[in-house]
């Protein structure tokens, strides 16, 4: 009977290891690529931020690595990733009460869902988020930085990929008054800019 209750014990040690490994969660440092056709300004993947994407280029993603997102090795696949960055932005006037005039930029975030399907390696090191132009994203957990999925024009003197500068556009009505901007403008900066909020 001694020697059954010592198995049973044994085995509930063991069961209580099990359960807390699998419960510990792996660090990985994010890292952004950017297929688009503008420099994002921030991003973030599941509530952690990253920022700083240049545009991919043949050899780099456009982000360097940031840390911090968490990675359960117990995760079944597919595992969902979401993703937030900034997909647009403006620039808008604003007064001081001395008459001066100053220009800021407002951000637009977007938003896309993606599914790990491939079983991550046994020193996964890091969190990758591959966002395309037309607004999807793709996601991977690697141990390496991995190449570019899309080898695109790039022009290493303009940093666009025509060859032109990027110049932000003066917002519109209704861009100062989006609910998806970022950070919400104040009803003097709208009042400043001309529109009633």
């Amino acid at each position: 009977m001694s020697n059954i209750k010592y198995c049973l014990s044994l085995l509930g040690l063991i069961l209580a290891g099990c359960s807390s490994y699998a419960s510990e969660s792996v660090s990985l440092t994010l890292h952004g690529y950017n297929y688009t056709n503008r420099y994002i300004d921030s991003y973030e993947i599941n509530g952690q931020g990253g920022g700083n994407m240049g545009l991919s280029t043949s050899t780099s993603g456009g982000g360097g690595g940031v840390c911090c997102g968490s990675w359960w090795p117990n995760s079944r696949l597919p595992i969902k990733v979401k993703v937030k960055w900034v997909g647009d932005s403006c620039e808008y006037k604003t007064i001081n009460s001395r008459g001066e005039v100053f220009y800021s930029i407002r951000n637009f975030w977007k938003e896309a869902e993606a599914l790990i399907t491939t079983p991550p390696p046994a020193d996964a090191r890091y969190l990758e988020a591959h966002i395309y132009e037309d607004g999807h994203v793709e996601a991977a957990i690697t141990n390496t930085f991995s190449p570019p999925r899309l080898i695109l024009p790039f022009n290493e003197k303009t940093q666009s990929r025509t060859g032109e500068p990027y110049v932000v556009p003066m917002c519109t009505a209704a861009q100062l008054i989006d609910p998806n901007a970022y950070p919400r403008l104040t009803d003097r900066q709208l009042k400043n800019a001309g529109i009633n909020p």
